[in-house]
């Protein structure tokens, strides 16, 4: 039976047929439960949306870290990277009172007074100095931009005729510092200073030399101990002759001779520094102008006594308020408290300091400075004097 045998196979085919697709199905059934496909785009990487969060997270940190700077922003650096929020890029300042130094001779780390002669930032007076300068952190506000400062420094390194030509070796600095109240963007006030340079012993007067003065001389003013004026004086474009004790009149090497006041030096509120460098110096006090002002020392420490009491005196005009700086043989400046006022000359003209000397104080040649300002002028006298 052909047929019969034809139709079983077929049977028997079909049923191979729904065998098959049954361990098919089978097969594919068993499959799914082991596919994790859920655990494979598991939510869980969705966590990783959030590392954009704290990716941006540390973005404030590099903005914290320039706190610190802020807050120390009070000293000349170039670690700003943006402009202060009240930093006026076209201001110019306001001249220092004109200062006829005869031939003073500039002191490697002094500027060129005729490309830097200094500028003034006239928010700043000795009136408004404890709502200005002595607010930590203020100069923050007003400092400009270390893109400000690079261009110039670059355009002024040409100026000063430097072989040194790389930006790293200089610091723009504010001839008078913010902190003193230079004037902030007035390319007059501004100069590529070097880090690395020194005077012929090898005392330093090198950028971080200037900033240590810079924050002593702050940190007088806002005490009451000198004036604005008189600090602005010293961090001026002789900065080295002040911080040194150097003469800055006398002989061209500029050295203090041992207990010799040196010659009195004449300050004119409108000298024009070419003239005041071909014109010599005029120390005779009675044929001054009326509107000079000169410092002469009138006593000095012959010696200071180690363990005992220092006298000086000093005359200028009547009226001009005064200071005094003394630098021991050691190096170190004294930090007496006689040495911290600032006496106002009387009717004589007379000021005088007196002030204790340790027992332990080295022994040689002190070097001090008075210095005096009277109407926005100021004055300056230097001298050596025996301690022993």
């Amino acid at each position: 039976m052909p047929i019969g045998n034809i139709t079983r196979r077929r049977v028997w085919a079909a049923a191979a047929v729904v065998a098959l697709l049954l361990a098919g199905c089978t097969a594919g059934a068993t499959e799914p439960p082991i596919t994790p496909q859920p655990t494979a785009p598991l939510p869980t990487p969705q966590p990783t949306t959030p590392p954009p969060a704290t990716a941006s997270a540390p973005i404030p940190t590099p903005a914290g870290s320039a706190s610190p700077t802020a807050s120390q922003a009070d000293s000349d650096d170039e670690l700003e990277i943006g402009a202060g929020a009240s930093f006026a890029p076209n201001a110019t300042g306001i001249l220092p009172p004109a200062i006829d130094t005869g031939a003073a001779e500039r002191l490697p780390g002094e500027p060129d007074s005729e490309l830097t002669p200094g500028a003034l930032n006239p928010a700043v007076t000795q009136a408004t100095i404890h709502s200005t300068i002595c607010v930590s952190g203020w100069t923050a506000t007003i400092r400009p931009s270390s893109s400000y400062t690079t261009a110039l420094k670059i355009k002024q390194i040409v100026q000063y005729g430097y072989s040194d030509t790389r930006t790293s070796s200089y610091e723009e600095d504010h001839l008078i510092s913010l902190e003193l109240g230079g004037a902030p963007a007035d390319p007059r006030n501004l100069w590529p200073e070097p880090y690395t340079v020194a005077l012929g012993d090898g005392q330093s007067t090198g950028a971080h030399t200037k900033d240590a003065l810079e924050t002593k001389l702050k940190s007088e003013v806002c005490a009451g101990a000198i004036t604005l004026a008189l600090a602005q004086n010293e961090i001026g474009d002789h900065w080295v002759h002040a911080y040194y004790g150097i003469a800055l009149a006398g002989s061209p090497t500029g050295p203090i001779s041992t207990a010799q006041p040196t010659a009195d030096l004449t300050f004119e509120p409108t000298a024009v520094p070419a003239a005041g460098a071909t014109a010599p110096p005029v120390p005779s006090v009675g044929t001054s102008p009326p509107r000079t002002l000169s410092v002469k020392f009138v006593s000095l420490p012959d010696p200071a006594p180690l363990g005992g009491v220092a006298h000086l005196e000093a005359a200028t005009s009547a009226g001009a308020t005064c200071g005094v700086a003394v630098t021991w043989p050691s190096g170190n400046k004294s930090t007496a408290g006689g040495l911290k006022t600032a006496p106002i000359a009387g009717d004589d003209g007379i000021v005088s300091w007196d002030w204790n000397v340790a027992s332990t104080t080295r022994p040689g040649t002190a070097k001090t400075t008075v210095t005096c300002t009277l109407n926005g002028v100021s004055a300056k006298a230097s001298a050596g004097f025996p301690v022993g």
